[in-house]
């Protein structure tokens, strides 16, 4: 009985990992971009596409569709300029590329039911932290 017990956590540990793994970004999720304080500037919701995004930066980049933004700094966070996606080695970056050498990105890794990760601007003179973001799926 014991054995049974161990092959299902170990079954279900390995249908999470997989899960995690497989990066499925299909239907409506909630983007919250926040200061350095951790205070909620931006939240939008988006739905990730498999169209090709325009972009300055090398890689694949997929169009990120923003259906909806509310912001209280619309300065903070370009939820009205095109907004791409990539996921490569684990992690995912969310951001406006179509703007060469001043790109606004948001950065996490894949792994969970959300993605928490970093706010930054990336350019010639390097990076600049801008804050946090959390996305989970819309509910």
């Amino acid at each position: 009985m014991k054995s049974l017990h161990r092959s299902i956590f170990i079954l279900a540990i390995l249908l999470a990992s997989s899960a995690a793994c497989s990066a499925d970004f299909s239907g409506q999720w909630a983007l919250s971009v926040e200061n350095p304080e951790h205070h909620i500037v931006a939240t939008l919701k988006v739905e990730f596409t498999n169209e090709k995004a325009a972009s300055c930066m090398g890689g694949e980049w997929k169009v990120l569709k923003v259906i909806s933004a509310m912001t209280k700094d619309k300065n903070f966070f370009p939820a009205a300029d095109p907004l791409s996606y990539q996921i490569e080695g684990g992690k995912l970056t969310i951001g406006r590329n179509e703007v060469c050498d001043a790109y606004l990105w948001l950065q996490g890794a894949l792994g969970g039911v959300s993605v928490r990760g970093d706010y930054f601007r990336l350019g010639l003179g390097g990076t600049t932290p801008l804050g946090y973001f959390d996305l989970r799926q819309a509910k």
